[in-house]
């Protein structure tokens, strides 16, 4: 039973490979940028632009991988976009959630990495649009194979009328950092004693864990990699 469990993790491990191919070089060129980045930041930069920075830096093997799987597996490539994006935006909660919890800051002291995009309006189109649009698409496709879609699918749904909540509020009272439904003091029965952040980071934490978990039951569902198929410049994947 152990030698199973060891073989299914090596095949899961060497799919992941197989679809995540990246140089070396690009590895090492984008650590060592991100390194000198950190260190200007300490020097004085904003934290929130060397983050942009730094999101650039890492963006050619994104979109290397991104191409690569896509030449193979259109809707896997469309899951992994997904799972980058959700990933960033989710340290994002981490961060504020450090800044609230760990460091005493407050207000607009505690808007994450890159506070300056810590808007109503990007919160709306992120949870309430692209994410829904992202997850509803992927469950048509892969709802017959992937349970972890199902438990995804309402979790998805429901933080999404949430923001839809709060921006209806934005809209007519013009005031920002409404607790939505179910936030302290929110629409229903004055909500739970949850504040904003904190139940947000937990609606995030649960759509982070699930994309991830659907993921890789979905590149577990690939066949066995072609032999010798060369899918990012300058590396080959072999499957001996």
């Amino acid at each position: 039973m152990k030698k199973v469990d060891n073989n299914m993790k090596t095949s899961l491990v060497r799919h992941i490979t197989d679809l995540h191919p990246v140089p070396l070089y690009a590895v090492v060129l984008a650590s060592i940028t991100s390194l000198i980045l950190i260190l200007i930041h300490l020097m004085g930069w904003q934290l929130w632009l060397v983050a942009i920075l730094i999101l650039i830096a890492w963006s050619p093997i994104f979109f290397l991988t991104a191409r690569a799987m896509y030449r193979q597996h259109r809707w896997l490539a469309f899951f992994f976009v997904l799972l980058v994006a959700q990933s960033a935006h989710f340290t994002e909660h981490i961060a504020q959630m450090i800044q609230i919890h760990i460091l005493g800051l407050s207000g607009s002291m505690a808007h994450g990495i890159i506070g300056v995009l810590d808007f109503e309006w990007t919160h709306f189109l992120f949870d309430a649009g692209w994410v829904p649009i992202c997850v509803y698409t992927l469950f048509i496709v892969y709802r017959k194979t992937n349970p972890w879609l199902w438990l995804l699918l309402p979790l998805v749904t429901w933080h999404a009328i949430e923001h839809v909540a709060i921006m209806s509020y934005y809209f007519r009272t013009g005031i920002v950092g409404s607790p939505g439904l179910l936030a302290s003091g929110g629409a229903i029965a004055g909500g739970l004693p949850i504040t904003r952040p904190d139940l947000h980071f937990l609606y995030n934490l649960g759509e982070e864990t699930l994309i991830v978990l659907a993921y890789l039951h979905q590149v577990k569902q690939l066949p066995a990699a072609h032999k010798d198929v060369a899918i990012v410049p300058g590396s080959k994947v072999e499957v001996s």
